[in-house]
């Protein structure tokens, strides 16, 4: 085989490696790009009737697919109807439950774009609830909110109460566990059994967030030490 062809040969295998590696990727967010045929918000839950969410009365209404938007296919909308901050507590979509093994490392990412409001996008842990027994579909009443993570920053900025969004696409990500500030913060993040995407549009004017390709993929085991 001459030096040209072996070569070519090389470059062949390693796009079929990074092919088989791409495909190997796991996604754990259910529906986690809009797409889904039957109902493009499968997955997630806008219906805001659990106590304590009664400013959420109309979120159903707010919460929308779009078939396209600057490029991008199947788009999650929220959209904000007042610039008036004391009555504009936000629109939101959460994820079903997602089972994580605490000793496992993950990524989350997510793209984002926005003309008016800002966001917050960020995972959210839960256990069960006491007296609950464990099961494999749980609902949102049969579980406890124990651990908050950092949010995604879509700006230059990657501390504050917003996500910084632009009018432009743009992806964020982080990934966890990262090192922990305490003992008990790492004592409250073993207990997590479940993850749940939380994405809100607030702050800033009446518009829309929009949002696409929330990704949630394990990295393997957590390395010792962490």
């Amino acid at each position: 085989m001459t030096g040209r062809w072996r070569w070519a040969a090389v470059a062949a295998a390693l796009l079929g490696v990074a092919a088989a590696a791409q495909a190997a990727r796991t996604n754990l967010v259910a529906n986690g790009s809009f797409d889904d045929p039957k109902d493009p918000l499968a997955g997630w839950r806008t219906d805001c009737n659990l106590p304590g969410e009664s400013w959420y009365a109309e979120n159903k209404d707010l919460v929308s697919v779009m078939t396209e938007s600057a490029g991008r296919k199947g788009v999650m909308r929220l959209y904000v109807k007042t610039d008036d901050l004391a009555i504009n507590q936000g629109v939101k979509a959460d994820s079903k439950p997602i089972p994580i093994d605490t000793a496992t490392r993950y990524r989350f990412s997510a793209a984002a774009r926005a003309a008016g409001p800002s966001c917050r996008i960020l995972l959210e842990g839960y256990r069960w609830r006491p007296g609950i027994k464990p099961h494999d579909n749980p609902d949102m009443a049969e579980l406890r909110k124990c651990y908050k993570f950092t949010q995604l920053y879509f700006g230059a900025q990657k501390a504050g109460d917003m996500g910084g969004v632009g009018r432009a696409w743009s992806t964020a990500q982080f990934e966890f566990p990262d090192a922990f500030k305490s003992d008990v913060q790492k004592d409250i993040y073993g207990t997590i059994k479940f993850v749940i995407v939380h994405i809100v549009a607030i702050g800033g004017k009446a518009g829309d967030l929009q949002v696409d390709d929330v990704t949630l993929e394990p990295l393997g085991p957590v390395k010792k030490g962490r």
